[in-house]
């Protein structure tokens, strides 16, 4: 038996070695007898209960990686953008989260990164300013000292790691795409990316808005650049053509879209799988994404996923089903690249992540490693790495961009359906707004202080920061996995990025589990029956500069830390260890709580 093996498609390979090739290739059988690749292909309703319900109610949902229905958009794009084009407008604003928003990110920079406008320079410099994820390898330590990878910036054990999965930012200096265009993703109620944007009137003027989420948090932030644009004094019909809504038909949005006069284009109901459809394609193509191009070379890998041999889908969807049925249900998601010049996407990594976290329900836990030590493979986790080492790695994937977000998304079916999850179930419900209640104790002066609230007698029963922290460490550690939810600016030169991502290595140093980063959204995302694992560690701040809600008589701030209490509030009925962190003042609570990490270790 060989320790090594690949599986060549076109221009994707799929290598797997040692236990985690063994565990696919024990599940391979299984997913011929079940006709899963036929009937994936065939979008077969009975595989998922979700699909056999909106058969039955006539409605359309989105399945992994299909090209082909995305080719009805490109007239209706190509109009779209050649208005935005003729009314100067070269800032785009998605106000969508979740995989299709990451998508639609990972797509424009895809394209940026060859524009002359942008360049491969471009690309690099954004993900290391403020782009999904940041890196940690630029993070400087306390002053004094040298600088040194986050990963080594306490002892660790060989588990050590920290990641990230979504950030929301504008960015001070966007990166460019073809045109000149730009793309920002904003997927939640933090004032600091709005009140940046407010403050720059010329880049205002420039933009459009596309909306493709359905929930209260996105209306909430369509109605503030409703009330911004009206700050420009542009007549109504103006600042309705400044917005294009993505929806499914027949829903509230689509009403709304169609009552205000905004452009609206119509797509499946929203699932995990949007990476080709209206969801991710619209705003990635009216930012200078070439649309058609993509859908071109994503249709080159799909007669590969229907054959026994050589599916690359299959094989990698079984890697990861089969290393999660065997314990190991950390996937530490690395760009380690084989050659110099074979560098992963920018991005990449922070789009898998949330996919496979949404599609599976939380049965995956997706790490993305942004620099750092490299992390050893343990019983419990594996690594894949991006254009990386086939002979060194548990499995790597390499390929074009457009043939990954196909073979991706249909790994992440065939994962969820070794694992029993339903990926296509609609996206989790907003938790709702809770209550402040008083916090155990305060550490600070009075408005710079760290307020720590929590039901949790063993964190209740800490007498510092220093002594919660341990008990968070130590707590994590027992439990293998540490989640830091951030409900606060992930800008990282403007806001709060650097902070918490140094926070959060001092942490993963120091407990020797991975450590995951969420801004203002706890994963896992949907669909999770089973029993949560790991501790939660969640963050709030006083805002100083707040934006108010039309309609709504409140501000962006208090709205968020009311949302944070709900997320807090479901974490603890999920029967998970939480301890909220409120800062009185962001920067000053975060050099504290950096300083009782430290000091503790």
């Amino acid at each position: 038996m060989t320790t090594y093996t690949s599986v060549v498609s076109g221009g994707t390979a799929i290598t797997a070695r040692g236990p985690v090739r063994e565990a696919a290739e024990r599940t391979l059988g299984r997913l011929w007898i079940d006709e899963v690749p036929v009937r994936l292909a065939s979008e077969d309703a009975a595989l998922w209960p979700s699909a056999a319900r909106a058969a039955e109610e006539g409605r359309t949902l989105c399945w992994p990686g299909q090209p082909g229905p995305a080719r009805a958009l490109l007239e209706r794009l190509g109009e779209l953008r050649a208005a935005a084009e003729e009314s100067g407008l070269t800032e785009v604003a998605l106000l969508g989260r979740g995989a299709p928003a990451r998508a639609a990110d990972l797509i424009f920079r895809h394209f940026a990164a060859r524009s002359p406008a942008g360049g491969p320079g471009d690309a690099d410099g954004a993900a290391a300013a403020g782009g999904a994820g940041a890196g940690f390898l630029e993070i400087p330590e306390r002053p004094g000292k040298p600088e040194r990878a986050a990963g080594a910036a306490e002892p660790a054990g060989p588990a050590a790691a920290v990641g990230a999965f979504e950030t929301s930012t504008w960015p001070a200096e966007p990166e460019r795409g073809p045109g000149g265009m730009s793309l920002t993703v904003l997927d939640g109620p933090e004032p600091g990316p709005l009140m940046r944007l407010g403050g720059d009137r010329d880049r205002l003027r420039r933009t459009l808005v596309v909306v493709t989420g359905n929930d209260q948090a996105t209306d909430t932030l369509r109605r503030v650049f409703v009330r911004l644009f009206g700050e420009l004094d542009l007549s109504p019909e103006e600042i309705a053509r400044r917005f294009v809504v993505v929806t499914a038909p027949g829903g509230v949005p689509a009403k709304k879209a169609a009552d205000a006069g905004h452009a609206l284009i119509e797509a499946p109901e929203a699932t995990a799988f949007g990476a080709l459809s209206p969801y991710a394609l619209v705003p990635a193509g009216l930012a200078g994404a070439d649309v058609a191009a993509l859908l071109d070379e994503a249709a080159r890998v799909l007669p590969s996923l229907t054959r026994p041999e050589n599916n690359p889908g299959l094989v990698l969807g079984a890697i990861l089903g089969g290393a999660v049925r065997t314990g190991r249900e950390t996937v530490v998601l690395g760009g380690y690249p084989a050659m110099a010049a074979a560098r992963p996407e920018p991005g990449l990594a922070d789009w898998i992540a949330p996919l496979l976290s949404e599609a599976t329900g939380g049965r995956v836990l997706p790490l993305v490693q942004h620099g750092g030590l490299p992390v050893v493979p343990g019983d419990d986790l594996f690594l894949v790495t991006l254009e990386g080492r086939p002979h060194q790695d548990d499995a790597t994937v390499s390929g074009p961009l457009a043939e990954q977000l196909v073979v991706w998304e249909y790994a992440a079916a065939v994962g969820a359906y070794l694992l029993g999850a339903d990926p296509l179930r609609p996206p989790e419900r907003d938790p709702g707004e809770g209550a402040p209640g008083a916090p155990v104790f305060e550490e600070g002066e009075p408005g710079r202080a760290v307020e720590v609230h929590t039901s949790d007698p063993v964190f209740a029963a800490a007498a510092d920061l220093s002594g919660l922290l341990e008990a968070v460490v130590r707590q994590a550690a027992a439990d293998g996995h540490l989640a830091i939810v951030a409900h606060l600016d992930p800008d990282p030169a403007r806001g709060q990025g650097s902070q918490v991502r140094r926070l959060a290595a001092v942490l993963a140093a120091r407990c020797a589990r991975p450590v995951t980063i969420s801004w203002g959204r706890r994963y896992p995302a949907i669909g999770n029956d089973q029993q949560e694992k790991g501790v939660y560690l969640m963050m709030t701040g006083n805002v100083v500069h707040d934006v108010p809600v039309p309609g709504r008589h409140q501000r962006l701030g208090p709205l968020q830390a009311a949302r944070a209490l709900g997320e807090a509030r479901a974490a603890r009925e999920g029967g998970r260890p939480v301890v909220r962190l409120h800062l009185q003042d962001r920067w000053a609570g975060l050099a504290r709580l950096l300083e009782a990490a430290r000091g503790g270790a």
